[in-house]
């Protein structure tokens, strides 16, 4: 298990006091979101899908359908790289050039592996406990037409890298006392009401996976780290 940052294409070199090396940090940004950015090359040219993923301990799992491009294309070539943001606050500066922004990011560098068979049915489950703990104890198992139409990937995290930027506002000195506000705008995620499917649900209680995941969320993706 190498350190975040730890490879040359890993270390920063722009902005390096951002950067941090901890797996625990990495692990937290991966558990606190739940979409990430797959990039690979298809027919020659880059392409970049947004995707659901689940992680346990040191490995990322990503699903799709086994008839998507994706698979199609990682079946040729593996090498992939994923982008994970967490973007948690707007720098407003009294110049343009020192405004940013505050976020968690991680990239992941790796090789994907296809999961065999006999254990795609349990990382069809990890990657669902990942988004919503606790929803495959209340559902139907799949069906094995089900697992047959899926394809589910792994990708180690032994190569990767952490950029965390949660800084305060930056102007310069000739800027200041010029009138022009400046300050922190916090960005939040928020759950909103759960709305039923169906007549039959509006008349059903939400059951505990949801409840939980509406007073947790995103701190109860929190489980791994």
């Amino acid at each position: 298990m190498a350190a975040p940052g730890s490879t040359e294409r890993t270390t920063l070199k722009r902005i390096a006091h951002k950067a941090s090396f901890s797996q625990q940090e990495l692990y937290r940004i991966l558990d606190s979101n739940l979409v990430a950015h797959v990039g690979i090359i298809f027919d020659d040219a880059p392409l970049v899908i947004p995707m659901t993923y689940g992680r346990v301990g040191n490995t990322l799992y990503l699903h799709g359908s086994s008839g998507s491009r994706l698979m199609r294309a990682l079946a040729q070539n593996p090498k992939v790289c994923i982008s994970i943001t967490k973007l948690n606050a707007l720098k407003v500066a009294r110049s343009t050039f020192n405004s940013g922004m505050n976020y968690d990011a991680a990239v992941i560098f790796g090789e994907a592996k296809l999961v065999a068979d006999d254990k795609k049915a349990w990382a069809l489950d990890a990657i669902s406990d990942a988004i919503l703990p606790g929803r495959m104890q209340e559902v139907r198992p799949s069906t094995k037409k089900e697992a047959a139409a899926t394809v589910i990937i792994e990708i180690e995290l032994d190569e990767t890298s952490v950029k965390i930027s949660n800084g305060v506002v930056e102007d310069e000195p000739e800027d200041l006392g010029t009138g022009v506000w400046a300050g922190l705008v916090p960005l939040r995620t928020v759950v909103g009401e759960p709305t039923p499917a169906d007549a039959e649900t509006a008349a059903l209680e939400l059951p505990a996976s949801v409840k939980r995941f509406i007073s947790d969320y995103p701190d109860n993706r929190l489980r791994n780290s």
